[in-house]
């Protein structure tokens, strides 16, 4: 074996040890991120009088109002917020950090029955303002929390990644879209820690549908590192090769 040949192999096996050194069962895991088992390991809260909550949507219409709304993206079902009345609603699950590198995945939908969104710091939906008044509060958001946070905080001391935010001009009806956020150096951070992963809306405008599918902490499959770890190998012995000709 010649000299860059033996180089090369070196620097495969090193980056195939690399690779390997994050099996995959530590990766953090949501489950039933389909809802296919319904609200399984998901939990759900609503802020006191108010109206609706999460519930399971299949087909094409709102759990509630029957509203025109796509269907799930995966599976059968998705979950989806809905309601006839103002109120707040909060879908989340807590999950266990380990250092990995991994993108968080989700499908969403948006369908706000109102003209406008309106997107005060506050989840309240009877928030009111020094005078007493109804302040408007039509929005709908994701996050990562730490695991003990209030479901319906918006604090900066609890809020660790702001995943989503709908904002003033958004279009009012959209989705289902895919989302995308790399959360690896959160992982990194907070390994060892329960995290907690959070979808909140509140209407008290019109009803604001929030629909949810397919979420998923997607980690590189072990497979996919080995072949890049190689062909690596592969380019730097044939650039040692070409420099030594």
């Amino acid at each position: 074996m010649s000299k860059s040949a033996r180089f090369a192999f070196s620097i495969g096996i090193s980056l195939m040890g690399l690779a390997t050194v994050s099996p995959a069962h530590s990766a953090p895991v949501i489950t039933n991120g389909g809802f296919e088992a319904g609200f399984a390991f998901w939990s759900r809260a609503n802020q006191v009088g108010g109206d609706g909550t999460f519930a399971i949507q299949t087909g094409t219409t709102s759990p509630v109002n029957g509203d025109p709304v796509p269907s799930p993206r995966e599976g059968t079902n998705a979950a989806m917020s809905d309601a006839v009345g103002p109120g707040s609603h909060v879908l989340f699950q807590d999950f266990l950090a380990s250092v990995a590198k991994a993108t968080l995945r989700f499908e969403l939908f948006i369908g706000n029955r109102a003209d406008r969104f309106a997107t005060p710091a506050s989840l309240d939906f009877a928030l009111t303002n020094p005078i007493g008044g109804l302040t408007l509060n039509q929005q709908a958001r994701v996050d990562i929390l730490r695991a003990g946070a209030d479901p319906f905080s918006v604090a900066a001391a609890d809020i660790l990644l702001s995943v989503y935010r709908s904002q003033v001009g958004d279009p009012l009806i959209s989705g289902y879209n895919t989302v995308v956020a790399d959360i690896s150096a959160l992982l990194a951070a907070h390994s060892g820690e329960l995290l907690r992963l959070r979808f909140a809306e509140t209407d008290n405008l019109a009803a604001l549908q929030m629909g949810v599918d397919d979420v998923r902490i997607v980690v590189p499959e072990p497979e996919t590192m080995l072949l890049f770890c190689l062909a690596l190998a592969a380019l730097v012995a044939t650039r040692v090769s070409y420099r030594r000709s």
